[in-house]
């Protein structure tokens, strides 16, 4: 985007009240022209108030909302160029699958037979051709949620609204239309705004994640610098597992260390104030060794297995480490040696993995 473009979607000093409650508290953020931005956070971060703000449903307290360069903060809803899928899908039971597209190209002024070709052609975007005769209770969740994508871009929209739209799915089904949403995307190159409080869909789809928190965005930035480039402790708590370590943090010629209960942790050389500190590792970038065996990496202390979970993939081992528990992941291969309940361990890692958690 060029300094002479407008952004797709810019919110600008946004908050929103609900009496004493402010539920979005001055929010600023752009979206850019094609662009999957994904608004993730727990439940009453914010992020669907924010959603139904563009929408129209909700009007700022404050700020400004604009699409393509056009202020939309007070334009009703069926005069801003959006399309939505919701949660529950909104599907009208009475009509048709066709019907229910056909709905929002009436009001736009679509003749007979331009709807006609459009239903097929965005019933043939999402697969489910032929189905233009069924009434929505007739279909599975996941081909409800592809007739409630198909009505929404079947407007051709500027921009298209997603709040949840994979939330009343099983995971098998929720990674199979993951990637079917954002092939469907990219195709048409359409500028996406989508709700989710699940981590993992946020990082598989979205070109860019905002993490929302008690109705303030702590971090915007793409799936990878989110999970390795934490902004907050909050976003190192949200995103996946982590271990989070607390002791004195130093500094010397070796670089930055955390004294853990008699173990000096290696840490990486980004910022951190001396004294009193928490740094964080994930489970996946620690190595379980047993004891004797010349660590090759940073950072080795000596534990003892509490727990082993088995999660298919992977193996989950919980580490007593004098008095501290850590977590360690490793995947799940007929060659890893497997530690068991009450095995003593040296746990390993790298300095570049152990990130001060408030820097």
């Amino acid at each position: 985007m060029t300094d002479g473009d407008a952004a797709a979607i810019e919110y600008r000093n946004v908050t929103k009240r609900f009496g004493d409650i402010t539920a979005v508290d001055d929010v600023s953020f752009e979206v850019r022209q094609g662009e999957l931005l994904a608004l993730l956070g727990p439940s009453g971060s914010g992020k669907t108030t924010t959603l139904r703000m563009l929408a129209g449903f909700e009007t700022p307290t404050e700020g400004r909302i604009t699409l393509a360069g056009r202020d939309v903060t007070t334009v009703p809803t069926h005069k801003r160029d959006t399309g939505m899928v919701f949660q529950d899908y909104a599907l009208f039971p009475h009509m048709t699958v066709g019907e229910n597209i056909a709905f929002g190209l009436k009001r736009k002024g679509y003749s007979s037979d331009e709807i006609d070709e459009r239903i097929e052609e965005v019933l043939s975007m999402v697969d489910l051709s032929g189905f233009r005769d069924r009434n929505p209770p007739e279909l599975s969740g996941g081909q409800q949620q592809r007739v409630a994508t198909a009505r929404a871009i079947a407007i051709e929209p500027a921009v298209l609204l997603m709040d949840e739209p994979l939330g009343a799915l099983d995971k098998k089904l929720r990674d199979q239309l993951e990637v079917e949403l954002v092939e469907l995307q990219n195709e048409l190159g359409i500028t996406t705004l989508y709700v989710t409080h699940n981590q993992e869909e946020a990082l598989t789809m979205a070109d860019r994640v905002a993490v929302m928190n008690e109705g303030h965005i702590e971090q915007i930035a793409t799936p990878t610098e989110i999970y390795e480039e934490p902004a907050t402790e909050f976003v190192a708590d949200f995103i996946g597992d982590t271990n989070f370590l607390e002791g004195d943090l130093s500094r010397s010629d070796a670089g930055l260390s955390l004294r853990l209960n008699g173990s000096d942790i290696a840490v990486t050389d980004r910022g951190g104030d001396p004294g009193e500190q928490v740094v964080f590792v994930r489970p996946e970038k620690i190595d379980l060794e047993a004891p004797g065996v010349t660590p090759s990496r940073d950072n080795a202390v000596e534990g003892t297995v509490n727990r082993v979970l088995f999660i298919g993939s992977k193996l989950r081992y919980y580490v007593d480490v004098h008095g501290q528990e850590i977590i360690a992941e490793t995947e799940n291969k007929h060659s890893t040696h497997r530690f068991e309940e009450g095995d003593d361990v040296v746990l390993t890692w790298d300095r570049g993995d152990t990130r001060v958690a408030n820097v």
